[in-house]
């Protein structure tokens, strides 16, 4: 059941002016109420302006995700694995909620997306950022009975599929900085997250969560200690976020469904290619130390590659920053 304030957005989602009044009037409350709805969609980050003597505008249209329109485009191998789709609109984390479904019931095959997330994760428990409408948050529930490859490729594996969709959709200098970061122009747009419960040789219940900045506010951007970048500002144009999510749901599934047969998968140069950061100088940064060399790509375990001091060492944990002081 739609609340008032998604009723609200439904209306308001293309892009028009409508008054107070007539609004009040379609919905039967008050304009007070109105009022109050629009004030909450603002704090979750959609930019609608009120003009004195006309009404509201939300500048942009706003596509509701929709879970019919992405069960229909994804693809007919995803189509066979992909148990349930939930789209929710306000949600603590894709994530948390499959995990807090395995407490009774099975979530392999199952699929979650918001419009909004209040505790987004990121690495490391960093916040990540989504205000209503901004990105595209899903996450996946899979089961391995026997784990086919270890945890870190997973995740490499998972930044493929998400590049694969980007590139897809007509992006240009897609990049992958290890483990999991998606950046396009040297600016990040998207990141990867495992949770895993169970057994590291199987059985295991992963979920597999993704966020990708689609068009993220102009007037109050969000407040991160790093540069990043949108869809959108790449595009020029608002493509839809709908097959963009079902795009991106087919190459989770595909690689997911390769692993579980048992295909021959190995997708180490392809992330060699997307690596957007050999090479360069950085800083690993470990739970007790920070390591400063020069990136030299990953193993054939998905291993991350440095040159310390004129010697390569392997590190299989750990994040990478471009700062250094």
């Amino acid at each position: 059941m739609k609340s008032g304030y998604t009723k609200l957005l439904g209306i308001i989602s293309d892009g028009k002016i409508h008054s107070g009044e007539t609004l009040a009037t379609r919905l039967n409350v008050s304009r007070a109420a109105i009022w109050k709805s629009v004030k909450y969609l603002q704090v979750l980050g959609l930019e609608i302006e009120a003009i004195r003597g006309k009404g509201y505008l939300l500048h942009n249209n706003f596509e509701f995700l929709s879970k019919e329109d992405i069960q229909d485009m994804i693809s007919p191998r995803a189509k066979e694995s992909c148990r349930d789709i939930e789209v929710a609109f306000k949600i603590k984390s894709t994530n948390l909620s499959l995990l807090n479904r395995l407490n009774h019931e099975v979530i392999h095959g199952s699929v979650i997306l918001a419009e909004y997330q209040t505790e987004g994760r990121g690495r490391r428990n960093k916040k990540w950022l989504s205000p209503i409408g901004s990105g595209i948050c899903l996450s996946v529930g899979w089961r391995f009975e026997v784990m086919p490859i270890s945890l870190g490729l997973l995740s490499l594996y998972m930044g493929i599929a998400t590049a694969r969709t980007l590139n897809s959709i007509g992006l240009k200098n897609v990049g992958l900085k290890w483990p999991n970061d998606i950046f396009v122009m040297d600016r990040k747009i998207g990141g990867v997250l495992l949770d895993i419960r169970g057994e590291s040789m199987g059985p295991l219940d992963i979920v597999i969560g993704v966020g990708i900045n689609y068009e993220l506010p102009k007037h109050k951007p969000p407040i991160v200690d790093q540069l990043i970048i949108d869809i959108c500002s790449v595009t020029k144009e608002r493509l839809s976020r709908n097959i963009i999510a079902a795009t991106l749901l087919s190459n989770i599934f595909q690689i997911l469904q390769d692993l579980e047969i048992g295909e021959n998968l190995n997708l180490i140069d392809e992330w060699r290619q997307f690596d957007c950061y050999n090479e360069r100088k950085a800083k690993l940064i470990l739970p007790n130390a920070e390591i400063v060399g020069i990136l030299k790509g990953i193993d054939e375990r998905g291993s991350l590659l440095m040159s310390v001091n004129g010697k390569l060492s392997t590190y299989g944990s750990g994040e990478v920053s471009l700062k250094i002081q």
